[in-house]
């Protein structure tokens, strides 16, 4: 069953391009982001393998605390959000801002539809499980911040990722496999209280529980949304 239109955060990866004006307090995992990812498909010629130039790109920003993180597109018509009420306890919303509409998703609700999720992880943007598998390659720094770079391959897939250890969050991802390249590039970094990218209020937003879609077919958003994208129990993922 597909729910909602979301980046694939398994092959998301980040750098950080671009010159800001603010530090980030290490002790603070509050921070704002811009992001963007690119897709370089795998082409055949003469036997030899090599990669197009990125014909898919897309920039998203993030906003994270301690207990929550949402992840929105750059036209700003969709938005994410997990928060967290303790370690194991995680709300999620799929928030359609053009349509100033927004469905929540309890726990039980994800456990059934198997979206439950790591909110650490998410973070993070790079699972730490997989990063301690890779080979430490070098050291640098983005700005005012130390990165640790590390490279290997996982399952058939290589992996190059650039660290941002007083933040616990992935610098840059570079994902290989047969099937192209994905890189997600950080582009923009701020304290989350003096980042220029803001989330959008939900104030005057029609909100519905997940479990109640099926009582509300007729409702013009979600009728709109079980054509377009599928949302809805009798759906299969």
């Amino acid at each position: 069953m597909k729910i909602y239109k979301v980046a694939n955060w398994q092959s998301i990866s980040a750098i950080l391009l671009l010159s800001t004006a603010f530090a980030v307090n290490a002790e603070s995992s509050d921070i704002s982001c811009l992001y963007e990812t690119s897709v370089q498909p795998a082409v055949q010629k003469f036997g030899l393998q090599s990669y197009n130039a990125a014909n898919e790109t897309e920039k998203w920003y993030l906003w994270r605390t301690d207990k929550s993180l949402e992840v929105s597109n750059a036209a700003g018509s969709f938005s994410e959000k997990w928060t967290a009420t303790d370690q194991k306890t995680v709300f999620y919303q799929a928030i359609y801002h053009d349509k100033k509409f927004l469905l929540d998703f309890q726990p039980s609700d994800l456990k059934i539809l198997g979206r439950q999720t790591d909110l650490e992880t998410r973070r993070q943007l790079f699972p730490k499980h997989l990063l301690a598998q890779l080979k430490q390659t070098g050291k640098g720094f983005f700005k005012t911040y130390k990165t640790l770079k590390y490279q290997g391959e996982i399952a058939g897939v290589e992996y190059k990722v650039n660290w941002l250890p007083e933040l616990n969050l992935a610098a840059r991802i570079e994902k290989i496999t047969s099937d192209g390249v994905v890189i997600t590039k950080l582009e923009a970094l701020y304290p989350l209280d003096s980042s220029p990218y803001r989330q959008q209020s939900l104030e005057e937003y029609d909100d519905m529980d997940y479990a109640d879609i099926g009582d509300n077919e007729s409702h013009p958003v979600v009728a709109q949304l079980q054509k377009s994208i599928g949302i809805g129990y009798a759906h299969q993922h």
